[in-house]
Parts: C-alpha cells; sequence; structure tokens
C-alpha cells in the first residue's frame, strides 16, 4: 500500500534552517506533473516513477503538502485485477475467465441498426470499445453469455463498471438478464441526473464508475416478472448512436469496494466535504487526498497518467554540494554587518516516463527589497560552469522588482532538462545571521556561540577567525 502523501527528497543538505522567513529557498514550481506509470505494489510517494532504465526512481522535489487533493486519477487508467475477473470460473487470481476477451461477445441489431465490439487496450490498461447505432425504434446489442451463470442470490449481487462515453446521442443501458428474459438495469442517459442510482453517466467523459446491487436497480423483461438468475451480460443501445469503451466490469461480487477519498458535496450545503467514495458520477480525472486512501484492491495496481499537482524542486532539496555554494562574508561595503552570498543550480530532470506541466521559478522574498542587493537568474547555463564564472550578460536581475516582504515573485518560466543558476546576495544583521543556521546539520551554534554562522563582525572574536571572514573565505559549503 502506498505511502501517505510526502515530500520525497532527502533531508535539506544546504545546512540552512528553512523553517525561517529569512532563509533563501529559489523554487521551481511545477503545477502538474503527470506519472506514466505508478506502480502501487513497487513504489510509495506519487514523486517515484521510472527512470530511462526501467529502474524506479525518485524526483528531488516535495508536494506542496497544503493542498487537500494533491494527486488525481482517472478510474479507466488503472491496470487492476479487480477490473477484470468476471465471470468467476476460477478464483479471484488468475481467473480463466475474462470479459475483456471481445471475441466472447456477440452481437445483434435491427436491421437499420449495427454494434461492434473490439479491444481498445492501448494505453496499458485492457478495455472493449462498445460502439452502436441504433435507428429510431431499433436497438444494438452486445451479449457476453459465455461462463456467466449465477444462481445464488442474483439480486444481492453488485454491479460494477467503470467507462468512458465517447459518443451519447442516444441511450444506452447494461443489463444483468436471467433466463427467461427479465432484466436489472443501469442506464447511460443524458437527460438523467448524474449522481442517480440507476445512472452511470448523463454525458460524454471517461473515468466514470458505477457500484450498485442489482436489488436498487430497475426491473424489467419479457419474463416471469422476478430475477432469480443472472445468465447473461447486455450492453444495449437505444433510438441512436453510443460508443462506450468499457474498463471494469463486475455482476458478481456481493459488496462494493472503495475508491478513494475525494472533496464532495455530500450535504448539499455548497461546501465540498472529504468523503470515501465507491462511485464517481464526475467523470474525468478524481483529485484523491493522497494515494494511500485508494482502496486496497489497488494495492498493487498500476496507475497509469497518475497527476500530481504542485510540485515543488526546492534549492532546500539540493543534495550535491556540486549544486550550490554558500558563503557569509563581511558587509562593510553595505553599511551591514554580514552578507550571503548564494549560487544554486536548479534543474527539472525530464525522463521519458515524466510529462511537464507549467514550471516557475518563484522565490519568496523575507527580508525588505534594499536587503537583495543581488538576485539574477541565467537561464540555460552549463552545470559544469564554475560558480562565479557566468558572465554578467548571461543573467537577468530581478531585484527591482523585490521591494514587498512577504511576497512570492515569479521569475521566470523554465524548461525541464534546462539549467536555472540563482545567484543571490542578501545583507544582514548579526542576530538575523543565526536564524539562518540548520542548528541539526551544524551542531551549536549563536551570537555568542562558535559554529560555522557565528557572527564574525562586530564582536570580539580570535585574529584567525576574523581574517578569514574578512578575506571572504568563511564558507559553508559545496560548489566552488
Amino acid at each position: 500500500m502506498a505511502s501517505p502523501i510526502a515530500g520525497s527528497a532527502a533531508a535539506a543538505q544546504p545546512g540552512l534552517n528553512f523553517t525561517s522567513e529569512k532563509t533563501p529557498n529559489p523554487t521551481i514550481v511545477e503545477d502538474e506533473l503527470v506519472v506514466t506509470s505508478h506502480d502501487m505494489d513497487e513504489m510509495d510517494g506519487p514523486l517515484e516513477y521510472y527512470d530511462d532504465s526501467g529502474e524506479v526512481a525518485t524526483l528531488p522535489a516535495t508536494v506542496n503538502q497544503s493542498q487537500d487533493t494533491p494527486v488525481g486519477v482517472r478510474f479507466d487508467k488503472i491496470d487492476a485485477d479487480v477490473y477484470t475477473q468476471f465471470p468467476r470460473v476460477s478464483g479471484e487470481v488468475d481467473n480463466e475467465a475474462n470479459w475483456t476477451v471481445a471475441t466472447d461477445w456477440t452481437t445483434s441489431s435491427g436491421g437499420s441498426s449495427s454494434m461492434s465490439v473490439a479491444d481498445a487496450d492501448a494505453d496499458g490498461v485492457e478495455k472493449l470499445e462498445f460502439a452502436a447505432s441504433a435507428a429510431s425504434g431499433e436497438t444494438a446489442t452486445a451479449t457476453l453469455s459465455e461462463n456467466v451463470s449465477i444462481t445464488n442470490d442474483p439480486n444481492k449481487r453488485v454491479l460494477s463498471t467503470v467507462l468512458n462515453v465517447e459518443t451519447l446521442s442516444g441511450t444506452a443501458e447494461l443489463r444483468a438478464v436471467d433466463g427467461d428474459g427479465d432484466y436489472r438495469y443501469a442506464e447511460i442517459n443524458g437527460s438523467e441526473n448524474a449522481d442517480a442510482s440507476d445512472i452511470i453517466a448523463n454525458s460524454t467523459g471517461n473515468g466514470y464508475v458505477l457500484q450498485e446491487r442489482l436489488s436498487n436497480l430497475p426491473l424489467a423483461g419479457s419474463g416471469d416478472g422476478s430475477f432469480d438468475a443472472i445468465q447473461k451480460v447486455e450492453i444495449v443501445a437505444i433510438d441512436n448512436d453510443v460508443t462506450v469503451t468499457v474498463a471494469g466490469l463486475d455482476l458478481d461480487k456481493k459488496s462494493e469496494y472503495d475508491l478513494a477519498e475525494i472533496e464532495r458535496d455530500t450535504d448539499s450545503d455548497g461546501e465540498l466535504e472529504q468523503t470515501v467514495v465507491t462511485d464517481y458520477y464526475e467523470g474525468g480525472t478524481a483529485d484523491i487526498t493522497g494515494l494511500d486512501t485508494l482502496g486496497s484492491e489497488f494495492d498493487s495496481a498500476v496507475l497509469k497518467d497518475l497527476h500530481v499537482y504542485d510540485v515543488r524542486y526546492e534549492f532546500a532539496d539540493l543534495t550535491d554540494e556540486s549544486e550550490y555554494s554558500i558563503n557569509v562574508t563581511s558587509a562593510d561595503e553595505y553599511s551591514y554587518p554580514q552578507k550571503l552570498e548564494l549560487y544554486a543550480d536548479l534543474q527539472v530532470p525530464s525522463p521519458i516516463d515524466l510529462s511537464h506541466g507549467t514550471l516557475t521559478l518563484e522565490f519568496e522574498q523575507g527580508l525588505p527589497g534594499e536587503r537583495y542587493q543581488v538576485a539574477e537568474v541565467a537561464s540555460d547555463t552549463d552545470s559544469g560552469t564554475e560558480f562565479g564564472n557566468v558572465s554578467d550578460s548571461e543573467y537577468t536581475s530581478y531585484g527591482s522588482s523585490l521591494n514587498s516582504q512577504g511576497t512570492t515573485h515569479e521569475l521566470a518560466t523554465v524548461s525541464a532538462d534546462t539549467n536555472q543558476r540563482v545567484h543571490f546576495v542578501i545583507l544582514y544583521q548579526n542576530e538575523e545571521v543565526d536564524t539562518l543556521q540548520d542548528t541539526s546539520a551544524m551542531g551549536p551554534t549563536g551570537t555568542s556561540g562558535d559554529g560555522f554562522f557565528s557572527s564574525l563582525f562586530g564582536k570580539a572574536i580570535s585574529v584567525v577567525g576574523a581574517v578569514l571572514g574578512a578575506v571572504g573565505l568563511r564558507r559553508y559549503a559545496g560548489g566552488s
């Protein structure tokens, strides 16, 4: 089972206290990441993916924890055994029958109508497409009867289906049919309410899910008026064109299974509540509160095109010392006690298995604007170039826009796999420098201590320490 949504990158390596608003943390923010294939059995967090060698890898990023629904799934794009174990002839695992075999379905229609059944599993999930054209007053039917025979408690069975609706100019019914022609059914009907218990969908769209006990569905047909078995399954188009693609089908289980926790207005008060659902009449991508809320039937499933929202590639998450440089030195030339000079190379990986959304380099301003003496970005630079060796002409300055403390600034729109070199020179008071230090990473510090960020100027300290600080060699980490 996947763990709850969490930042997957390693602990912050630059050794700064990123809980302080005064600590610079330039970040590339992505609105929506799509992971082509997320294996719930092999992977934990949503930022895991298959790299170009086929190995499980993790993006150097975190997911914004302030979101209520940070990931999205389309239920028709889940490769799960629970979707394909009907009709059951030999058990829940490695069942010998499967409704997804197109040749097991037979078709029939009126003289001016037609029905076709074809494989439609291009995205790696087994599906069948049912395409019908039904003339006025006629029907077009696809029937599955092979291996279908449920005579024990048929009304207690749950009709479960996951499907897409490509065209809908008429009506379609999914029927459980007994031996003499009586049937219970659920509809695809553009004239009905989507949340009705007997409606699968009321418009074209993807990822619709219905689970409903057969005893709760309407009874119709030409038999004796009682529903006493399930001997076949029918998909019937009525009075016009209907095309549906079915990804999941079951009429055997006696209970519904949980899909996931979503936000839905459950009490008609106009506000969304978090609720675990067994149906999804909204269709489309279901934004869920976390992968760990997916039902147990999906523990070993593969999620195709997993959506991950508000992914953050932070300076705080850099783990390679060659990717950043931090210097704290005297700022006498600015009439401030100290300054921090920061270089960072920020880059978003772009393997084949990932599709990136909009990427924006952002900076949250934690100090007054005049403190930022340098705030500049060089795009598409060679990460092998030593810090300080990129020419001024390659940088774009943003210092003049940093004028309102507490503001988040969008510095640049960037592309995946291109290096963004960030350069800051920021002025600090002695006591503010103390707030920058990550005590968990650096040991005892403070204005009267001897930690690395101890104030070097404005205090009586050793001659050696003062000389090192004055010439700018007092440095914590990484880079050149």
